[in-house]
């Protein structure tokens, strides 16, 4: 096994050139950010229609969409990596994959503890996981998108539990659609 040294330039070179292949990787993933833009969006929308509607036994079927969201993800990720892997989408991964884990355990187990806090707490979740892909991908519209959403975050603490979903949606709609459609023009 040979070990080769790199000058300081060339590590950087390297380093930076990791970095750029992120990027556009991230660029094709912009599907995913739409795909579960439009999942929050109907599944929290819909909960507050049946808010409106007095439903409350029911209010929170909209979102059994969630799994079904997060299979389709798996299989998107699963055969995106057999074509194509580094250890920056890598991480990624692992912190949606940890992120979102804990959002279904808090969504279908937490709620009796946390009441009118869940969609707060859920949306500062997804603002951790947003600004996160956007540091490590160096992309601004998703650092500000994940800001934005932790702010609404704060924001739903302040909104009468009812009328919480539809902050969700329209902070789903925004600030995860909505950067991953930026990717999707940037793309093309």
């Amino acid at each position: 096994m040979s070990h080769e040294e790199f000058t300081p330039e060339e590590s950087l070179a390297l380093i930076t050139e990791v970095i750029q292949e992120a990027k556009v990787r991230l660029e094709e993933d912009g599907l995913i950010y739409m795909m579960w833009g439009i999942l929050l969006f109907v599944a929290s929308t819909g909960q507050y229609l049946l808010f409106r509607m007095e439903q409350w036994e029911i209010n929170y079927y909209p979102y059994f969409l969630i799994p079904l969201g997060a299979i389709a993800s798996q299989l998107y990720y699963a055969r995106k990596q057999r074509r194509q892997s580094n250890q920056i989408m890598g991480t990624i991964s692992v912190i949606w994959a940890i992120i979102g884990f804990n959002l279904m355990l808090l969504g279908f187990f937490g709620w009796p503890l946390l009441k009118s806090s869940l969609l707060p707490i859920s949306l500062i979740l997804l603002g951790i996981g947003v600004a996160t892909v956007g540091q490590v991908s160096k992309s601004r519209v998703f650092l500000l998108a994940g800001i934005l959403i932790n702010i609404t975050g704060f924001v739903g603490f302040q909104l009468d539990w009812t009328n919480q979903p539809l902050l969700l949606g329209i902070s789903s709609l925004l600030f995860i659609f909505g950067p991953g459609l930026v990717l999707q023009l940037q793309k093309r």
